[in-house]
């Protein structure tokens, strides 16, 4: 009996440290965030990408159909360690991927959309919202990235 209790522990604490392996090995590569807008002339589209390998954001903005006074604009900004692990400790992995993938109705009357996108290691989850709203539980993180966004895109 304490044979089987010996090896049943063993192969219970190898499974967690499996477990626990590989969720730690699925860790955040990038985060974007975006919004856009359906019925719209000049710039339509913001968005920014930000990752954690380079550790920079990439900002762009460009219209919805090719219009000659609007070319599509991008411009590289650093972004360090240090607000990639503020953001990072906003997101709940399991609780992000488990959202819809949209969420009201974005850009319904031309109201725009936002967006956000996270990859990890081994997926990528996109979560479209009502622009200017938030999504529930997310809303910290909704707002970091809403203001890295406005304040790269502003001056592009």
């Amino acid at each position: 009996m304490q044979t089987f209790i010996c090896c049943f522990l063993w192969i219970t604490v190898l499974t967690l440290s499996y477990v626990k392996s590989i969720s730690s090995n699925n860790k955040i590569l990038s985060i974007s965030d975006g919004v856009s807008f359906g019925f719209c002339g000049g710039y339509c589209s913001q968005s920014i990408n930000i990752t954690s390998s380079s550790n920079q954001v990439v900002a762009l903005k460009k219209p919805n159909f090719p219009q000659d006074g609007y070319p599509p604009v991008k411009r590289i900004y650093g972004f360090c360690r240090k607000k990639w692990d503020k953001l990072i400790n906003l997101i709940d992995d399991k609780r992000f991927q488990s959202l819809n993938d949209r969420i009201g109705c974005p850009d319904c009357a031309d109201g725009g959309a936002e967006w956000i996108e996270i990859q990890w290691t081994d997926q990528t989850k996109r979560v479209t919202f009502e622009n200017g709203e938030s999504i529930e539980g997310f809303e910290g993180l909704v707002v970091a990235l809403r203001n890295i966004r406005v304040n790269t895109t502003q001056n592009l």
